[in-house]
């Protein structure tokens, strides 16, 4: 009998802490322009075969395939869980909006899906060209550098690229010194932007090899005009090439307007917030975890964390646990931060957590936008065992600042032949009348009330 309750024993732990199987599909970015190479990964604790369903016919694998072993700890458990991934990038070639997945796991006779995730393919980002010289015009190549944009806000993010144009069909490149941009600047590689697609295009009336190289998203500080300094590169035809240097481009920096909101994170673009908190039903002295996530695209990068504004009774432990997910694309920095907050409840009763908001200028609207989460209401049960943390901390200070003060007067019992003062002045007398002098002012002061700030036009000279 007791036999079959132990294996009954073993078999109910085996099948309550057994791992549900995990499969998770994610995109980056889920935004990108025809060509632009984007990310795919599949990440499970199931070790099997792969497969990706619902691929469009216009997708196009890339060259990075990665794949891949982590492990990691499950608190409530305390056990090792092992995760494998695989990650494929890869292209789309036609404009619109996609759902690929689900990916699927397949070990033996079992098969476990994933979710799905939405990429939305746009059309390739409009860039606005340099002027060029009729010299260029007539060289056998030149290449000239391209932005998204003449004009942008401080903070927002900007697309630049060299763009090439040649008389002869090239072959390849060699020597390239990428375009410079002076000061402090955050600056990030477009995925494929080191892809070279030539196709024949009509500039100025004549009809050039074209491509474009090197395409980068920049996140420019400070505002006036911003020089972007010229590319070099040796253009070749077989074993024949030509060198040449580009012209240099311009973009101005507006500064961000006055009156931005008390709650601004600095963030230029477009953003969303959502909080989260595991649980409303507390007792007093519980600590709760709140996670804060600011998602949106332009300089996310570059924002800031929220500011909290929390009911009284209310402690935060230590700093935020901070979990970054971003990538850079075209409209800069895409994805999410999370703010992960442990905080304890002091004061029993149900209780009203404030929204947390946060504001953003959004470069399209040219003003700043406020978003708030939703309030959430917490219920917490009284412990009467339980010392309010805030009450033991205040009356704590209390006693330290009453014990230093007493500390810091002088002793009734000290010898003022015993002090320094009274050896200086037997050197010097004139010494000791000006210390005489200096605690009758004092006395007088104590029996006067004073503004600490006011300034004494009095000078005490000896």
């Amino acid at each position: 009998m007791k036999g079959i309750i132990l294996i009954s024993f073993l078999l109910l732990t085996q099948i309550l802490f057994a791992q549900k199987p995990e499969v998770e599909l994610t995109i980056e970015p889920t935004n990108a322009e025809v060509g632009e190479v984007f990310t795919i990964t599949v990440r499970s604790n199931v070790e099997g075969q792969i497969e990706i369903d619902n691929l469009p016919s216009s997708f196009v694998h890339g060259y990075d395939v990665l794949n891949g072993v982590e492990s990691e700890m499950d608190y409530n458990t305390g056990e090792i869980i092992t995760y494998y991934y695989f990650s494929q990038t890869g292209a789309i070639g036609k404009k619109g909006k996609y759902t690929i997945g689900p990916a699927y796991i397949k070990k033996g006779n079992k098969t476990y899906p994933s979710n799905t995730v939405d990429i939305e393919i746009g059309g390739n980002t409009p860039m606005v060209s340099t002027d060029v010289s009729s010299d260029q015009l007539n060289n056998p190549a030149f290449g000239i550098i391209e932005t998204n944009k003449k004009t942008i806000y401080e903070g927002e993010p900007i697309v630049v690229a060299a763009k090439i144009f040649s008389r002869f069909e090239p072959t390849h490149l060699e020597g390239y010194q990428t375009y410079e941009i002076p000061g402090t600047i955050d600056k990030a590689k477009i995925a494929g932007g080191k892809r070279i697609i030539v196709e024949r295009e009509k500039f100025k009336n004549e009809v050039f090899y074209a491509f474009e190289y090197d395409k980068s998203v920049i996140f420019p500080t400070g505002t006036g005009d911003l020089k972007i300094l010229p590319f070099t590169m040796k253009l070749n035809q077989n074993f024949k090439g030509y060198q040449f240097k580009s012209n240099a481009a311009i973009v101005h920096i507006k500064p961000l307007p006055d009156g931005a909101p008390n709650d601004f994170i600095g963030g230029v673009g477009e953003f969303s917030i959502d909080r989260k908190i595991d649980s409303i039903q507390l007792q007093q002295g519980d600590v709760f975890k709140m996670i804060v996530t600011v998602k949106g695209k332009g300089n996310i990068q570059n924002t800031v964390e929220p500011t909290l504004h929390l009911p009284k009774g209310f402690i935060v432990y230590g700093d935020p646990e901070i979990e970054e997910n971003y990538s850079f694309n075209s409209t800069g920095a895409e994805g999410e931060i999370s703010y992960a907050y442990n905080i304890q409840v002091n004061n029993a009763g149900e209780v009203v957590l404030p929204s947390t908001s946060i504001s953003y200028f959004d470069p399209k609207q040219e003003k700043y936008v406020t978003l708030q989460s939703s309030p959430d209401t917490l219920t917490i049960k009284k412990d009467p065992t339980y010392i309010s943390q805030v009450d033991s901390e205040t009356e704590n200070d209390n006693e330290l600042m009453s014990e230093d003060f007493e500390k810091s007067q002088p002793s009734d019992k000290e010898s003022f032949v015993k002090t320094p003062i009274f050896g200086c002045s037997l050197e010097h007398p004139s010494f000791l009348l000006c210390y005489s002098l200096f605690l009758s002012e004092k006395e007088k002061m104590k029996t006067t009330k004073r503004n600490p700030y006011e300034k004494n036009e009095k000078l005490f000279q000896c």
